[in-house]
C-alpha cells in the first residue's frame, strides 16, 4: 500500500513539473509567401436628411492572400485604427511570412508585436497553368 502511495505521489509531482512546460511552448508557424493586400472600404451611414445621407463611418478592411503550397488563403485584416490604421511594415507582395492557422484565423506573426490576428474569408487551390 505504501509503495503504490509514493509511485502516486511521484508520478503526480513529475507531471505537476512537466505539464506547465508543454504549455509554454513555442507555437509551431508555416511560412508562407503574401501574394497580395487588397484595401476595401466599407461605409456606414449614420444619418440621413429627406433620404440622402448626410454622415457617414468608414471602415477600412485589408484582404491578403497568403500562398501556402499550393493552398491560397484570403483572409480580412481590419486595423484597430480607423479609417486609417497602419500596415505592419513587413507586408509587401511576394515578401515570405511566417503564420499559423487556429480553426477560422490565421495569425500573422510580426516582428514588433507578437501576432496579428486575421480572419479566414475562404481558401483556394491554386489553378494549374
Amino acid at each position: 500500500m505504501r509503495q503504490v502511495l509514493r509511485s502516486f505521489l511521484i508520478f503526480s509531482y513529475l507531471a505537476f513539473l512537466v505539464l506547465p512546460s508543454a504549455s509554454l511552448a513555442e507555437p509551431s508557424y508555416e511560412t508562407g509567401t503574401l501574394l497580395g493586400i487588397e484595401k476595401k472600404v466599407k461605409v456606414t451611414p449614420l444619418t440621413y436628411v429627406f433620404e440622402v445621407v448626410v454622415s457617414y463611418y468608414e471602415t477600412v478592411t485589408y484582404e491578403l492572400q497568403i500562398q501556402v503550397g499550393n493552398q491560397i488563403y484570403f483572409t480580412d485584416y481590419t486595423p484597430d485604427v480607423q479609417p486609417n490604421g497602419p500596415l505592419p511594415s513587413e507586408w509587401k507582395s511576394n515578401q515570405t511570412i511566417q503564420f499559423r492557422i487556429e480553426k477560422h484565423r490565421l495569425l500573422v506573426k510580426v516582428s514588433y508585436d507578437g501576432e496579428i490576428e486575421t480572419l479566414i474569408a475562404r481558401r483556394e487551390r491554386q489553378r494549374k497553368p
